[in-house]
């Protein structure tokens, strides 16, 4: 399933649009609806698609400055489809009447964006099975942050997406906030008991830069066998001799299993916007986007260990600014890990094809 979409309208809104544009390019956003006269000063950058909100004498105007022309009346949606732009009805649904008002349109736009008076889901649910088989996108409008994050929670067999409101650029701000911790997911880890350390000859390895900015307490979950990985360290920790790569994580050898969202990657299937997880000492991990891969020729040196009675191990390169985290959460140069000493690991109780998890028999030596 593809992800949720994340809209978020400020069709309300009063603050200055170039401020505005700053403060939405913040958030984890994929949609974002405005008035029509906003748009002229709304300047978004190129990954969000902009959604015209119409009154009927805008509708071609929305159609000149947006990829989809909201309306508010069922009236307007034939005129709306005329423009050749994607069409979405936004309604509030409040009785039988209104809900059967939404169903009558199910089909005949893209977009059926809802606000739910009462509190209760049984309205998204008929129109969810109304919408099998039929290309209208059901987006929930949320009531609230704490009412969005639930429905972000459970958009995995609900609505194509979730839209927020925000009329001011604190609301924006928090809105970030909400939809950053939504995205968060929390991995288990376990302390890993090295069994072995043995320098491992030259071999080649990734260095996995990304988009963001890696804390001190964060790094890849990175193993040769998907029975799990141990987390090796980003470059955010003192080097006399170069500047830090608070960007990157000196990941290891090539054959290795890096842990993305839901789904593990060969570091060599690795490429620029690919996702990986990030992953905190705690477990919390989010998705990164990969920026680049360098991959180069270095003194390789492999780390057996054992965490839940499960075997682990990794190549990492063989010097000592390459780090892993120990199992107080203190990064541990890996020219320096010895027998006996206790890592960070994360094992998996399933075997993988091609990265997805399968329940089969598979042997990984």
């Amino acid at each position: 399933m593809s992800s949720p979409e994340v809209w978020c309208e400020v069709a309300t809104s009063k603050e200055d649009e170039p401020a505005l544009a700053a403060a939405l390019g913040q958030a984890p956003l994929t949609h974002v609806l405005a008035r029509t006269g906003q748009l002229e000063r709304l300047r978004l950058n190129g990954g969000l698609r902009l959604a015209a909100l119409a009154g009927p004498d805008e509708v071609e105007r929305a159609a000149s400055m947006a990829e989809i022309v909201v309306v508010r009346e069922p009236e307007l949606v034939a005129v709306a489809r005329q423009t050749g732009r994607e069409v979405g009805l936004w309604r509030e649904v409040t009785d039988a009447q209104s809900l059967q008002v939404c169903c009558e349109n199910v089909g005949l736009v893209d977009y059926l964006i809802v606000h739910l008076q009462d509190p209760t889901n049984i309205p998204l649910e008929l129109l969810l099975a109304r919408g099998q088989g039929r290309p209208t996108k059901l987006i929930k409008a949320a009531a609230g942050r704490d009412d969005a994050a639930v429905a972000l929670g459970v958009l995995e067999r609900g609505p194509a997406g979730v839209m927020f409101s925000a009329a001011s650029l604190p609301e924006v701000a928090r809105l970030a906030k909400v939809l950053w911790k939504a995205q968060e997911t929390r991995l288990q880890l376990v302390e890993a008991e090295v069994t072995a350390v043995r320098h491992a000859g030259m071999g080649y390895r990734g260095c996995i830069d990304t988009t963001w900015m890696l804390g001190a307490d964060e790094g890849m979950l990175v193993g040769s066998t998907s029975q799990g990985g141990l987390l090796v360290c980003a470059e955010v920790h003192p080097m006399p001799y170069m500047n830090l790569r608070p960007f990157r994580v000196n990941a290891g050898a090539v054959h290795s299993y890096v842990w993305g969202p839901g789904v593990t990657h060969y570091m060599t299937d690795l490429e620029a916007g690919v996702s990986v997880l990030r992953v905190a000492t705690s477990g919390i991990a989010s998705a990164v986007t990969v920026g680049r891969v360098k991959i180069e020729v270095r003194p390789l040196l492999h780390v057996r260990a054992v965490a839940d009675g499960h075997p682990v191990n990794v190549f990492l390169q063989d010097d000592w600014h390459v780090r892993v985290f120990d199992a107080a959460g203190r990064a541990r140069n890996s020219s320096d890990v010895r027998k006996g000493d206790r890592l960070l690991a994360h094992v998996s109780s399933q075997a993988r094809h091609v990265g997805m998890p399968v329940d089969e028999t598979i042997e990984e030596r």
